[in-house]
């Protein structure tokens, strides 16, 4: 079992790639590989709050953060939500295990940085439809977009199937 600093962890895969730029692709990158390594890693902070079925978003604004949701004990109401800023990463202990959890951690990525751009769908029920980006989504390798639509209905639609639109088309 090892337990490794969260930012030592993306240090690694920053080499591994060959430094690539940190940006959004590199982000959803390394969430897209935790996703992968779900089943085989945990959180020392969830574990000590013994939060169940937890989902992890890197979400991306001006910097990343890391949000982190989940139930607490049966005997608790609610749910807990934990923010950590990127610059707490080396903070966040990652327990990498052999053997596989019963309960990976669903790892996604939140990146508000399309916000705003115009798109057009181009498949499926709302084909041909227009509107803006809110945010822009991975849940493991699936890429989806949150779309408000021109006709006010707000969507969300796979990534492949939307191209981006300018405002005089």
């Amino acid at each position: 079992m090892d337990r490794l600093p969260l930012s030592l962890l993306i240090d690694r895969m920053h080499e591994a790639t060959g430094g690539l730029d940190r940006d959004e692709a590199f982000v959803r990158a390394f969430s897209q590989w935790m996703a992968e390594k779900a089943p085989y890693l945990s959180l020392s902070v969830v574990d000590r709050l013994g939060l169940q079925d937890v989902v992890v978003t890197f979400q991306m604004k001006r910097r990343v953060k890391l949000i982190v949701t989940g139930y607490p004990p049966e005997e608790l109401p609610g749910e807990v939500t934990l923010g950590v800023d990127e610059l707490d990463f080396p903070r966040v202990e990652v327990v990498l295990s052999e053997a596989p959890r019963r309960s990976p951690y669903e790892i996604c990525t939140l990146d508000y940085g399309p916000a705003g751009r115009a798109v057009r769908i181009t498949s499926g029920a709302h084909q041909g439809s227009e509107g803006r980006v809110v945010v822009a989504a991975t849940v493991g390798a699936r890429q989806e977009l949150r779309i408000a639509l021109d006709s006010g209905e707000v969507v969300t639609i796979d990534g492949a199937d939307v191209v981006a639109s300018s405002p005089s088309e």
